[in-house]
């Protein structure tokens, strides 16, 4: 009996591990880091869902779908772009199936708004869990952390009550905050601001044309540029953290 609970729990621990996220900075997706989803997904046998809502049309959507099938991904589908009633059941059954699902960029405050109003939110956590590839670009990845980033800030100060936050799908760890076309637009002082104001333990900045690949607890940066990590290290004292391509942290 003490065995069966052994490996009942070394089982739960494992299963429990497998999760994987892909945080795109916007612009161009490093190839390397989109054929890693696709095999993460389970190249030629993958299911991967592309969720185009963030975007006012479905022309990124297609991009994303061609670049995953230059690496051989099994089936690729691009969900409804206006999500309506009649659509939920379809969709349901295809996250049900997916193996891998990803958000196009565009504006992360609509996207959080339809997956609020089709009661989603849970659905994509649980399926996260359950080990299926989950990753954004720009809006898309700006979702994953929760609480999120809406995009309206002073951007002139280094202060974390002007910048808003509201509610995202929260697939990072609690404590953590995602910004994103980081080092390109200079966001320095909305990531930077948050976390001097307590608002979160970790800030991560992916840059533009750059992606963050987190397996478990273990994260890469695959990209031309870096990610920028900011931690709080006394009072009115920043941490920041220079992650270079091809090198990466742990959790």
């Amino acid at each position: 009996m003490m065995k069966l609970f052994i490996c009942l729990l070394c089982f739960l621990t494992y299963a429990q591990a497998r999760t994987n996220l892909l945080l795109v900075g916007g612009g161009h997706r490093p190839v390397e880091a989109m054929k890693e989803f696709v095999t993460l997904a389970g190249s030629e046998k993958s299911h991967i869902l592309i969720i185009p809502w963030a975007s006012e049309t479905i022309e990124s959507a297609e991009i994303i779908r061609n670049e995953f099938q230059s690496h051989n991904a099994g089936k690729i589908e691009i969900v409804p772009h206006q999500l309506v009633a009649k659509d939920l059941e379809q969709l349901l059954s295809g996250i049900e199936k997916a193996t891998g699902i990803f958000f196009t960029g565009g504006n992360q405050n609509i996207l959080m708004s339809v997956i609020n109003e089709f009661k989603l939110a849970d659905i994509f956590r649980k399926k996260f869990s359950e080990g299926v590839v989950f990753g954004g670009t720009s809006a898309g990845t700006a979702i994953m952390s929760n609480p999120m980033l809406t995009g309206n800030a002073d951007l002139t100060v280094l202060d974390g009550s002007k910048v808003e936050l509201t509610e995202g799908l929260g697939l990072l760890p609690s404590g953590i905050i995602v910004d994103q076309h980081f080092i390109i637009r200079s966001r320095f002082n909305r990531l930077g601001g948050l976390i001097l104001a307590d608002k979160a333990v970790l800030g991560i900045g992916v840059d533009e044309n750059t992606s963050l690949l987190i397996k478990d607890k273990d994260a890469q940066v695959i990209g031309p540029t870096q990610v920028l990590l900011f931690k709080k290290t006394d009072q009115n004292k920043l941490e920041i953290s220079v992650i270079n391509p091809g090198t990466g942290f742990r959790f």
